[in-house]
């Protein structure tokens, strides 16, 4: 957090912060490719990030007897042997085996976004750019993941033109030649045959798997008409 002159704290405007909400289920995808991604909210501050995320599930119309496995601590989580613990809130599991992860994730706020409401959420709609890092090396199940948020945009096209650069970088000598793999979709296609949304798909030397997707900022049914009756009411 940043404090004013007169003391105050104002948000940490240099970061954002995303509730990112996945769905997978390992057993039935046995090569881990697919995994469910949401971006549900993006706030400029770090506490209403993690508040939002503790309650995700359940704005999304779950309830809690549904779930199996339902953690919320560090503890819990190590305990059930949880591989992607960083920023984590809730890791549950239904009874059909589908897994769900709650988390945040923190990036820089590159294009110095911020938001006016109280709630330090951005209203907005943004674009993200997403990495995901499908690490076989440690796990042949594709569980062992790891997911950055590398950049936001008002627009699908400049999110667009920096997902296609985002694994490259010529100038400290990284091509798309430096990959033992590298697939691309086309200028007129939103995805490469590695998943929905994923526009850039590339082998590292190790073996691991790079998922580059656009996703648009989505936000969960019930909230977004829970605030829509908000405003609706506001006006009468």
């Amino acid at each position: 957090m940043a404090t004013k002159a007169n003391g105050t704290e104002t948000p940490d405007v240099d970061n954002l912060y995303h509730v990112l909400l996945s769905t997978s289920h390992i057993q039935r995808d046995p090569n881990g490719a697919i995994e469910k991604l949401q971006v549900c909210a993006t706030f400029t501050d770090l506490k209403a990030a993690k508040a939002e995320a503790h309650k995700t599930l359940f704005e999304a119309g779950y309830e809690r007897e549904w779930f199996t496995v339902y953690d919320t601590n560090q503890e819990e989580f190590a305990a059930h042997h949880v591989k992607r613990r960083t920023g984590l809130a809730v890791y549950a599991k239904a009874q059909d085996g589908t897994i769900f992860r709650s988390y945040v994730a923190t990036a820089l706020n590159t294009q110095g976004f911020q938001s006016d409401a109280e709630d330090h959420k951005i209203h907005f709609p943004l674009y993200h750019v997403i990495e995901t890092i499908v690490l076989y090396d440690e796990d042949d199940s594709g569980e062992a993941r790891e997911t950055n948020v590398e950049g936001s945009f008002r627009t699908y096209e400049e999110a667009r033109k920096f997902a296609s650069e985002v694994l490259l970088a010529p100038e400290d000598g990284v091509t798309k030649e430096s990959f033992a793999q590298y697939d691309e979709a086309g200028p007129s296609e939103k995805d490469c045959g590695y998943g929905e949304n994923v526009v850039v798909h590339a082998v590292g030397g190790n073996g691991e798997n790079l998922l580059v997707s656009v996703l648009k900022g989505q936000e969960l049914e019930s909230v977004r008409l829970a605030e829509a009756a908000i405003r609706i009411r506001s006006f009468n």
